[in-house]
């Protein structure tokens, strides 16, 4: 039984919450949240004990795992408090806002020995991972063009609207962009360089981003903004074009995983977990990709084994090179990397 303690019960709390309510041999023993009704609602889901002082649930001794869904700029003092307390770490995504914090976070996890990982929830998006399937086939030859794309509403339902606050959060391209950073590198490694074009706004910082990236024999490029009108809501896309002319593409608004070949095209077959979706005030209600990398980090933790699909590097070089790009952008320069 892997013993759970939930910390930050907002958006992304309420999406893990319900999340291992589906999951077999787990237990959320406590949430904590400085906001109760949120605190009351992910106990309600979770059947768990409310902790008023998140610090007090890091050092309960019934917990063993601590799952931190707190605003970027809290990661680290958390982190680095599990690593204190020898409890192993889920934290969700960005790891950090800057290099030496985050070198501070992976000093701190290679001390205590503890298991960690980030939420780089795409590597375990159905969609997302069916793509990776397919180019890593081959059956297409190369994949030799790649767009990524993340567009959305202003994230206005943040604790103290953070979001919107760069400083705590980095901005749309820390937030939001560093989804289809991550999956690229996972796709492909880390580019030669990047070269970034971005929209800043006076209070909310950068909040739209165009992104070029480097690699032998191959374009790559990514949008993301969250500047969009309301009634425009979410979109995810990525669309890829392989060396033999064949299209695949999928997009979360209006179409379906698809190869598109010379003759014909053909839906993707995936198999998908049935779940309720999910409203929470958030921008997303499919959480079967939280699902599947929940259930990954548990299963490692009952299997006794450090998570491989995500890794502690991983989380560190993805979020360099959105520092860099976000550094592109301010400058208008390519930034090799």
């Amino acid at each position: 039984m892997v013993k759970v303690g939930l910390i930050g019960c907002g958006f992304m709390g309420t999406v893990h919450a319900t999340c291992y309510r589906y999951l077999e041999n787990v237990k959320v023993v406590g949430v904590s949240d400085l906001r109760k009704e949120y605190a009351k609602k992910a106990a309600d889901i979770t059947k768990s004990e409310i902790f008023s002082d998140p610090m007090e649930l890091i050092q309960c001794k019934e917990v063993e795992v601590i799952d931190i869904c707190l605003p970027t700029y809290l990661h680290k003092k958390f982190i680095l408090a599990c690593c204190d307390a020898k409890k192993n770490v889920f934290c969700e995504k960005p790891l950090t806002l800057n290099e030496q914090d985050a070198e501070e976070i992976v000093m701190g996890i290679k001390e205590s020995k503890v298991k960690f990982m980030i939420g780089m929830v795409l590597r375990f998006w159905p969609e997302y991972m069916e793509f990776k399937k397919i180019v890593d086939s081959g059956k297409f030859g190369k994949l030799k063009v790649l767009q990524c794309t993340r567009l959305s509403t202003p994230p206005l339902y943040g604790w103290d609207n953070w979001y919107l606050d760069p400083i705590r959060s980095g901005g749309a391209a820390l937030d939001l962009h560093i989804h289809d950073v991550d999956f690229i590198y996972y796709l492909f490694g880390k580019p030669e360089s990047v070269y970034s074009t971005g929209r800043h706004n006076s209070k909310n910082g950068l909040e739209h981003i165009c992104s070029i990236y480097k690699y032998k024999d191959r374009i790559v490029n990514a949008e993301a903004g969250w500047d969009l009108s309301k009634s425009f809501g979410f979109m995810q896309e990525i669309r890829g074009v392989f060396e033999d002319g064949t299209v695949l593409i999928y997009n979360s608004k209006n179409q379906p995983l698809t190869v598109f070949q010379e003759e014909n095209s053909e839906l993707v077959k995936i198999n998908k977990k049935e779940m309720d979706s999910l409203n929470s005030g958030g921008n997303i209600s499919d959480i079967l990709g939280y699902y599947n990398e929940i259930k990954y980090w548990v299963d490692c933790l009952q299997d006794n084994r450090k998570p491989e699909r995500v890794t502690i590097e991983d989380a560190k070089t993805s979020l360099e090179i959105v520092l860099a790009e976000i550094k592109s952008a301010k400058n208008e320069q390519e930034i090799v990397l």
